[in-house]
């Protein structure tokens, strides 16, 4: 099988050399765990290898996701590829963008090897119902796995590896970034959930270090 490089050496080895191709990835934490800065450094991969990649954010701007690249050097090079590997696209739902107009536009998307979609719970907001929800996220999900590899962001509660929609159930794959007290200190950690057609070390957390110069996982495990 394919994979596709996450921009992360540690991870990769972990996971047999990375994301199995054309599958959708649940990147889940808590705000402030590092998902955002996760994806960004993915696209930035892909993008280094001329690979056609996609930041699709309902949450914060293009202006301000380039300024969160500017704070780490690894980062820095986010701005090089924007216009021509890399495009990060701002789009706000509202009276004019409903849900199912959402799921449209990305349907029109030209093709696109890594895309990165920000947030799930946005989608979630402009919902009907709980069952609109999980029939538009299904047919989002169709529209990712067109792509090589798909990251889903998802804010979620301590503990909780999704929204409560059962979006991990549907997803190839789960992360969950986190915050664990670590000898009265706490440390940002990555643990893999679910990775399908993978072998991996379930549930173990691994240290997860974000620093003005680089994003990295250690090999270090936080039992």
């Amino acid at each position: 099988m394919n994979r596709i490089t996450t921009g992360i050496k540690t991870l990769d080895s972990i996971i047999d050399g990375g994301f199995p191709e054309n599958s959708t990835i649940l990147i889940s934490g808590s705000p402030g765990s590092g998902k955002t800065l996760f994806s960004l450094n993915f696209l930035l991969e892909g993008a280094r290898k001329n690979e056609r990649c996609c930041y699709i954010s309902l949450s914060e701007t293009k202006d301000e996701l380039i300024k969160a690249c500017e704070g780490i050097k690894q980062l820095n090079e986010v701005k090089k590829h924007l216009g021509k590997t890399l495009a990060i696209e701002h789009i706000t739902l509202g009276e004019d963008i409903s849900i199912k107009r959402f799921i449209e536009i990305i349907g029109r998307y030209p093709k696109i090897d890594r895309i990165v979609l920000d947030n799930i719970n946005k989608l979630l907001l402009f919902a009907e119902n709980k069952r609109s929800y999980r029939t538009a996220f299904f047919k989002l999900l169709k529209h990712l796995k067109k792509a090589k590899c798909s990251l889903i962001l998802c804010e979620t509660e301590e503990g909780k590896i999704d929204s409560g929609n059962n979006e991990a159930f549907d997803v190839d794959g789960v992360i969950q970034l986190s915050f664990l007290d670590f000898e009265e200190k706490p440390k940002r950690t990555l643990s893999i959930h679910k990775m399908r057609y993978t072998p991996f070390e379930p549930k173990i957390h691994h240290e997860f270090v974000i620093t003005k110069n680089s994003i990295n996982l250690t090999k270090t495990k936080i039992i």
